[in-house]
């Protein structure tokens, strides 16, 4: 039986960070392939300048992407610019990107599209500011902001749960419940440098109840407030997606 909900409230969202801060390498050209546009994500992407000795630069930063068919001209400016607009490449399938390098590692970067002159926010970046005149910019947050250790599940958006858990010295951590039929080989956590484990995950609306298992340890969420009883009458942690 459920004893304690929790409505996730809208400060969760306004938290967020939109990006894993560990780096996925990929090579620069396999980007003009992407299906769709996505969240902003933390990349390093290698391009190779001379293709027959095999030579390449690598770059870290920040991929950012919009998806328009019809456009001719997709720009995005920002901080990181000094709101001079940077014209974004088009892949194949009709998604546009740009990677936002070395700025993003120091400080909030703030950025808007231009589409065909025409000025929008990100849409697949839920992380907003008030630009004092009307309208919002999308922001990436700065990866000096540390998490620190009090961390619990986050809201993303379309239904999607980050679950984190600190645990620095663990060397596998999984995710069981009432969506997974309390399986610990379904779902695994991976691992940042900030020794966070994250998994995300998209629920459809309801009440779940789970519990993280630490080297075969299985224990609650201890810093998401709302609980429930599990099958054997142990304490469990409940999550509920409205």
């Amino acid at each position: 039986m459920i004893k304690k909900t929790v409505i996730l409230c809208s400060f969760l969202a306004a938290a967020f960070s939109p990006m894993e801060r560990s780096a996925e390498l990929v090579n620069y050209y396999s980007l003009r392939d992407l299906p769709k546009a996505s969240e902003p994500r933390y990349l390093k992407v290698a391009k190779f300048v001379n293709g027959s000795l095999g030579k390449h630069v690598i770059e870290e930063g920040v991929l950012v992407t919009f998806r328009s068919r019809q456009a001719a001209r997709v720009d995005v400016a920002g901080n990181f610019s000094n709101w001079r607009p940077l014209r974004m490449e088009r892949g194949t399938r009709g998604v546009w990107y740009f990677l936002i390098t070395d700025p993003v590692k120091k400080k909030d970067v703030k950025y808007k599209f231009l589409v065909d002159g025409i000025w929008t926010g990100d849409p697949m970046n839920p992380l907003k500011s008030y630009d004092g005149n009307g309208s919002y910019l999308s922001v990436i947050e700065s990866f000096s902001r540390p998490e620190g250790r009090h961390v619990s599940y986050r809201m993303m958006k379309r239904n999607t749960v980050e679950f984190r858990v600190h645990r620095p010295r663990a060397r596998m951590i999984s995710l069981v419940g009432d969506f997974n039929h309390w399986n610990p080989e379904n779902d695994l956590l991976r691992r940042g440098d900030d020794g966070i484990w994250r998994l995300r995950k998209r629920l459809s609306k309801g009440d779940y109840r789970y519990k993280f298992v630490i080297d075969g340890r299985w224990e609650p969420d201890y810093y998401n407030s709302s609980s429930a009883s599990d099958e054997v009458g142990g304490v469990c942690s409940l999550i509920r997606i409205q």
